[in-house]
C-alpha cells in the first residue's frame, strides 16, 4: 500500500486535510446560525406578529397610517445618507413634498398628479436658489433632494393602492410574505452555500447562491400563501411574478447598498437592533410593491 511507506505525521495531516473536505450538514447550520446575531433573531420575533397581525386584521385607516410613519422615517433615514450637509429647511420641506406626494398619489385622481410633480420641482427649485451659499453643490442637493422623494415616498406608496384594490388585505401580505421569505432563504443559503460573490463593489456578502435563495423562497412561498387565500390566482402566474418579486426585491436590496456605500456607513440607522434602520427593513419592497401594484388589474380579470 502506498501509505505504509509514508511518515505518520505526513499520514495524518493527509486524514485530517480529507475530512475538512467533507462537509457536516449539522455543523454548517450550526455555523449559519452563529453568524446571525440573536438581537437580529429577537428584533425579529418582537416585531414581525404584530406586524402582520395589525396588516391582516387592522382597519384601512390604520395600515395608511403605518406607511405614512414608515415613509417620514425612511425620508429621515435618506436625508441623512445624501444630504449629511443640508440645513433643517432643505430637510424639512423635502420630508413635508415626499410625504404630501404619497398621500396625494394614493389618495387622490391620477390626472392631478403631473402637476404636483410640476410644482414640486417649482418649490425645490426655489427652494435651493433661496438658501444655497454654495452654488457647485446646487445640482447634487437638488437631484439627491427630488431622488429621495420618489425613492422612498413615490415607490412605497404603492403598497397603500394595493391595499385599496379588490382582497386588498390579501395581496399586501402576499408581497410581504413572499419578499421577506426571500430575504430570509437568502440569508441563509447565502451563509450556507454562498462561494461566488455576486457584486462585491456593492455588497461584499451577496452570492449568486443567495440570490438563488431569494428566488427560491419567494416561488415556494408566494405558492403556499396563493394556494390557500388567493385560489383564483393563477399557479402558473403566480409563479412568474413571484420570480420577479425576489429578483426586485433583492435589486432594491442592492440600490440601498449602493446608496449606503456612497455614504460610507453601514446601517441607513440604527432603530431596530441588529436590522439596522427603515431604509434597510422596506429596501427589498421599494421596487417590487409597484411591479405587483400594476399587474393587479389582470389578476383582477381572473377573479370569479
Amino acid at each position: 500500500m502506498e501509505w505504509k511507506n509514508k511518515p505518520i505525521a505526513e499520514c495524518r495531516f493527509r486524514n485530517s486535510e480529507l475530512n475538512s473536505e467533507i462537509r457536516n450538514p449539522k455543523s454548517e447550520f450550526k455555523k449559519c446560525m452563529g453568524k446571525i446575531e440573536k438581537k437580529k433573531v429577537w428584533t425579529a420575533l418582537l416585531i414581525i406578529p404584530p406586524f402582520v397581525l395589525l396588516v391582516a386584521l387592522g382597519p384601512s385607516i390604520l395600515f395608511t397610517l403605518m406607511v405614512l410613519i414608515t415613509i417620514i422615517l425612511g425620508l429621515l433615514e435618506f436625508n441623512t445618507l445624501a444630504l449629511p450637509q443640508s440645513g433643517k429647511i432643505e430637510r424639512l420641506i423635502g420630508l413635508g413634498l415626499g410625504l404630501i406626494l404619497s398621500i396625494f398619489f394614493a389618495h387622490g385622481e391620477p390626472e392631478s398628479f403631473p402637476p404636483f410633480l410640476v410644482l414640486t420641482l417649482l418649490i425645490l427649485s426655489v427652494l435651493y436658489m433661496v438658501t444655497s451659499e454654495n452654488l457647485s453643490s446646487v445640482i447634487s442637493n437638488l437631484g439627491m433632494t427630488f431622488f429621495g422623494i420618489f425613492y422612498v415616498g413615490f415607490l412605497l406608496s404603492h403598497i397603500i393602492l394595493i391595499r385599496s384594490q379588490t382582497d386588498g388585505r390579501v395581496w399586501v401580505l402576499f408581497l410581504i410574505i413572499t419578499v421577506w421569505a426571500g430575504d430570509i432563504i437568502a440569508l441563509f443559503s447565502g451563509t450556507l452555500f454562498g462561494k461566488h460573490k455576486l457584486y462585491p463593489k456593492i455588497s461584499p456578502n451577496k452570492t449568486y447562491e443567495g440570490l438563488l435563495g431569494a428566488i427560491a423562497g419567494s416561488v415556494i412561498i408566494g405558492l403556499l400563501f396563493a394556494f390557500f387565500f388567493l385560489p383564483y390566482f393563477n399557479k402558473g402566474i403566480c409563479i412568474l411574478v413571484t420570480i420577479g418579486m425576489g429578483i426586485l426585491g433583492q435589486l432594491g436590496d442592492f440600490t440601498e447598498s449602493m446608496l449606503k456605500r456612497s455614504a460610507q456607513v453601514k446601517d441607513s440607522g440604527s432603530l431596530f437592533p441588529g436590522h439596522g434602520g427603515v431604509l434597510d427593513r422596506i429596501d427589498s419592497f421599494l421596487f417590487s410593491t409597484p411591479f405587483l401594484c400594476y399587474l393587479l388589474p389582470l389578476f383582477s380579470k381572473e377573479t370569479p
